[in-house]
């Protein structure tokens, strides 16, 4: 992993609320609406999405496909398992769960999806969602008709390629979604899961030391198989041994090839 961005300190906030104010100002809804046209083009997200170096006017034709540019307030469902599946979904800022619920109605978290990242394939094979998506914090999300998609793909093969790619990291995040809950130990577990996480904040340009977690310690013991008390009681150790410095939601990594050692 490279660190060579990082961002020290108090700047956790800071970011946040820089951010925050990024996004607010490029994608808030309309008045007394939750839905608002947003150009692929004016997007600062573009690069990890769909219209990463395609055509100007391959830009044009997929933001004229976006069917809305949509406000998820905190706790509110995009879709929930079984739903017909007809779109697909960018974050474009915020933070989602996805869960199944098994026969006894019990929810299983399975994953968390950030900006730049992909919802909705969990339905592309039976078209019906496998999952429930609900929003950890409030999130702002482009959906995009499957069936318009596919046509537009076909006519632009550097879209169709951009696609597949994104399906592939996807794919490629649920396998080390699956490898991290097998790790040896609940220690190993969570460090492996800040550790992702810190790679995906890296991969928004944001710092991969300082960040916050958009989930609560009820969704990570939930994602990881774990009970509140120890994933409570690993943040604490891992203060203790000088591995990272924990306030709240707010984490600092403070000695990431430690980290990284303890994780293998």
């Amino acid at each position: 992993m490279t660190y060579a961005n990082t961002v020290n300190g108090n700047s956790c906030k800071a970011n946040q609320q820089i951010i925050a104010r990024s996004f607010k100002s490029q994608s808030a809804p309309v008045a007394n609406s939750n839905i608002a046209k947003v150009s692929c083009g004016d997007c600062r997200l573009q690069g990890h999405c769909l219209a990463k170096d395609i055509s100007t006017a391959a830009q044009s034709q997929l933001g004229d496909i976006v069917k809305t540019h949509r406000k998820m307030k905190k706790r509110q469902h995009l879709y929930r398992q079984e739903d017909q599946f007809e779109s697909l979904f960018f974050i474009r800022s915020g933070c989602v769960k996805s869960y199944v619920t098994n026969p006894d109605g019990d929810e299983l978290a399975v994953s968390f999806f950030m900006p730049g990242e992909m919802i909705g394939l969990d339905g592309l094979y039976s078209k019906q969602h496998t999952s429930s998506i609900v929003a950890l914090e409030d999130t702002y999300i482009c959906e995009i008709p499957y069936s318009a998609l596919e046509e537009l793909c076909g006519e632009h093969p550097l879209l169709q390629k951009h696609f597949t790619e994104l399906m592939s990291r996807q794919i490629v995040q649920e396998q080390e979604m699956t490898m991290l809950r097998g790790q040896k130990t609940a220690a190993n577990q969570l460090l492996a899961f800040l550790l992702n996480l810190s790679e995906r904040f890296e991969r928004l340009n944001q710092s991969p030391i300082t960040f916050r977690l958009p989930m609560t310690r009820k969704d990570i013991a939930g994602c990881l198989g774990l009970t509140i008390e120890t994933v409570s009681r690993m943040f604490t150790t891992f203060q203790e041994q000088g591995l990272m410095e924990v306030n709240g939601r707010d984490i600092t990594l403070t000695n990431v090839e430690e980290a990284t050692a303890i994780r293998h």
